[in-house]
C-alpha cells in the first residue's frame, strides 16, 4: 500500500512545462480573460496549489506561455545553419514551426496584450528581434515590407484551419511567401511632412465609436471600462449610457459598420469587374486601403471578436462569406489552385495585410496601402512555380 501511495504522489519531472502548455492551449482557445487558474489546473490534473508553487498568478502564466512560444520560434530560426539555399530553408523552418506550434502566433499577436505594459513590451521586443532575423535571412525585396508580409503569411495558420495535410500546407505557405518576396513594388519612404489632423465627426455617438476602438487597441477590450471611454470623449460616467448601454454595444456597432463597408465594396468589385482576376485586384486594393485607414477595426476584428460571445455569430458568418468570395475568385483565376489550397493562400494574404495595417511603424507611411496591394496581388495571382526560391 505504501509503495502504491508513493507512486501516486510522485510529481512528474516536467510539471512546469505541462502547466505552461495547458495554459497556452486554453489562452489561445478561449482568450486570457475567459480562463481561470482553476481551468488550467483541471486541464493538467493538478490542484490549483500545485500551479501556485510554480507561478504567482495568471499574468505570470501568460508570460511563460508567450516566452515558450517565442523560444520555440528562436530554436527554429537557430536551426537554419549557414550554407547554400538559406533563404528557402529559413522559409521552410518558419512554415514548419507554424504548423508544429499552431497556437504560438495567437499568443503573441492576440493574448500578450493582456500582460502588464512592461512585460508586454519585453515580449514585443523579442518578437521584433526574431522577425528581423527572418527578414535578414530571406533578404526580402523590399526587406522591411515584403519580409514582414512573408513572415505573417507563414504564421497565418494560427488564425484559421483547413483540410490540407501538413506537407501541402507548408508548400502553399512557402510558395505564397516567395511570391511576395520576389515581387517588385515601390517602397514608401517615411515622410517628415506634418499630417493634417482632418475633421472629426460632430456627434458624441460617433466620437464614442471612434474613440472606443482606439482605446480597445491600446489597452484591450477587457481592460477598458465605460468610464474610460466617457472620459476620453469628455462625458460624465453616467452620460455615456445615453448613447450606448454597454461596451459590447459599442464594439458590435463598430464591427458591423466595418463589415457593412466590406460587403458593399465586394458587391461593387464584382459588378464592375470584367473577369475574376480584375475583381480580385480590385478587392485587394480596396481592402488594403481600408485596413490601413481603419486599423482600429482590423485590430478589433482580429483580437476582440470573441469577446462578443453569441452576438458575434452573424459577423463571423459574414466574414466567412466575404473570404469565401475571395477564395472563389482565386480558384477561378489560378489553374494551379483548388479550393483547399486557395483557402490557405487567401487567409494568409488577408492576415498579412492585417498585420501590416496594425503595425504602428508601418501603417502611417504614405503610399503603404498601394505597396501592400501590389504585394498581396502578387501573392494571390502568381501561379504555382512562378515565384523563385533562391538567389
Amino acid at each position: 500500500m505504501a509503495e502504491a501511495t508513493a507512486v501516486r504522489s510522485r510529481r512528474p519531472a516536467n510539471r512546469r512545462e505541462l502547466i505552461v502548455e495547458a495554459a497556452a492551449a486554453l489562452f489561445a482557445d478561449r482568450g486570457f480573460e475567459f480562463v481561470s487558474v482553476g481551468d488550467i489546473a483541471e486541464r493538467v490534473g493538478f490542484g490549483p496549489s500545485a500551479l501556485y508553487r510554480h507561478f504567482a498568478g495568471k499574468d505570470e502564466l501568460l508570460g511563460a506561455a508567450v516566452d515558450h512560444a517565442l523560444d520555440r520560434l528562436a530554436d527554429a530560426l537557430d536551426g537554419v545553419t549557414a550554407g547554400s539555399d538559406v533563404r528557402r530553408r529559413t522559409v521552410d523552418a518558419v512554415a514548419r514551426f507554424a504548423l508544429d506550434h499552431r497556437t504560438a502566433a495567437v499568443l503573441w499577436e492576440r493574448e500578450a496584450r493582456n500582460l502588464p505594459p512592461d512585460a508586454f513590451a519585453a515580449r514585443a521586443a523579442k518578437l521584433a528581434g526574431l522577425r528581423t532575423t527572418f527578414v535578414e535571412a530571406v533578404e526580402g525585396a523590399p526587406a522591411q515590407l515584403a519580409g514582414r508580409m512573408a513572415f505573417a503569411i507563414l504564421l497565418s495558420p494560427a488564425f484559421h484551419h483547413g483540410v490540407l495535410p501538413p506537407a501541402k500546407v507548408r508548400s502553399v505557405l512557402a510558395e505564397t511567401a516567395f511570391a511576395v518576396l520576389d515581387a517588385e513594388t515601390t517602397v514608401p519612404a517615411p515622410s517628415t511632412a506634418p499630417v493634417p489632423p482632418g475633421l472629426a465627426r460632430g456627434t458624441k455617438r460617433e466620437q464614442i465609436l471612434q474613440t472606443a476602438l482606439r482605446i480597445f487597441t491600446e489597452q484591450t477590450y477587457s481592460g477598458t471600462g465605460m468610464t474610460d471611454i466617457a472620459a476620453a470623449v469628455g462625458l460624465s460616467a453616467s452620460s455615456i449610457y445615453n448613447h450606448f448601454g454597454t461596451k459590447a454595444e459599442i464594439l458590435l456597432e463598430a464591427l458591423n459598420r466595418g463589415n457593412g463597408y466590406l460587403q458593399v465594396t465586394l458587391d461593387d468589385a464584382l459588378r464592375e469587374a470584367g473577369d475574376e482576376a480584375a475583381a480580385l485586384r480590385r478587392l485587394v486594393a480596396v481592402y488594403s486601403a481600408f485596413a490601413v485607414r481603419h486599423s482600429g477595426f482590423v485590430d478589433a476584428l482580429v483580437t476582440e471578436l470573441r469577446s462578443l460571445g453569441d452576438q458575434a455569430e452573424p459577423l463571423i458568418q459574414a466574414q466567412r462569406d466575404y473570404v469565401g468570395e475571395w477564395i472563389r475568385l482565386c480558384v477561378a483565376t489560378r489553374r494551379d489552385l483548388d479550393e483547399p489550397r486557395a483557402q490557405f493562400v487567401v487567409q494568409a494574404v488577408l492576415m498579412a495585410v492585417n498585420e501590416i495595417a496594425r503595425e504602428r511603424t508601418l501603417s502611417p507611411l504614405p503610399g503603404i496601402d498601394a505597396a501592400l496591394a501590389e504585394l498581396a496581388t502578387a501573392a494571390l495571382l502568381t501561379p504555382d512555380g512562378g515565384a523563385g526560391s533562391g538567389r
